[in-house]
């Protein structure tokens, strides 16, 4: 029996979410991700930089998420259960770099489905952006997800 994704959730726009980054977050991701930039990590080379403050690597904004839209929401919204997918790609366009203390707004949306056949069977590519804009309402970064669900 063939799986079927809901389509129809295409478009669909997720409840905006708001975050405030925290210093010891981005120090804590860089050294995860193995990033021993001195720019990421150490609060004296930050204030003497351009930017006057330690900043996030390109990939940080991953860590910005709101726990009340979760991956289960999604899951249910495509209408399949957590077995069938798999993490297919993320990308990151930064058009600033992100320092402690801001406070950005997310949104979220659905963008594309697309089915294709695989060596496994048929599988349908969900993506996804996130958008992240600040308080002046410029557009800091945005994060595009791939999801794959094995049908």
């Amino acid at each position: 029996m063939a799986i079927q994704v809901n389509r129809s959730v295409i478009g669909k726009e997720y409840p905006a979410y708001v975050v405030t980054v925290e210093r010891g977050k981005i120090k804590e991701f860089a050294r995860a991700i193995g990033d021993l930039n001195q720019h990421y990590l150490d609060d004296e080379v930050g204030r003497a930089s351009p930017w006057g403050d330690v900043i996030a690597p390109p990939t940080f904004p991953t860590t910005l998420r709101d726990e009340r839209a979760d991956a289960e929401t999604l899951l249910r919204d495509l209408g399949v259960d957590f077995s069938r997918v798999l993490h297919g790609e993320q990308e990151f366009e930064v058009h600033r770099p992100i320092r402690p203390g801001e406070t950005f707004t997310c949104r979220t949306r659905i963008v594309d489905i697309h089915e294709k056949a695989g060596r496994s069977g048929p599988m349908a590519f969900v993506r996804r952006e996130t958008s992240i804009v600040d308080r002046a309402g410029d557009l800091v970064g945005t994060m595009r997800h791939t999801t794959v669900v094995r049908l």
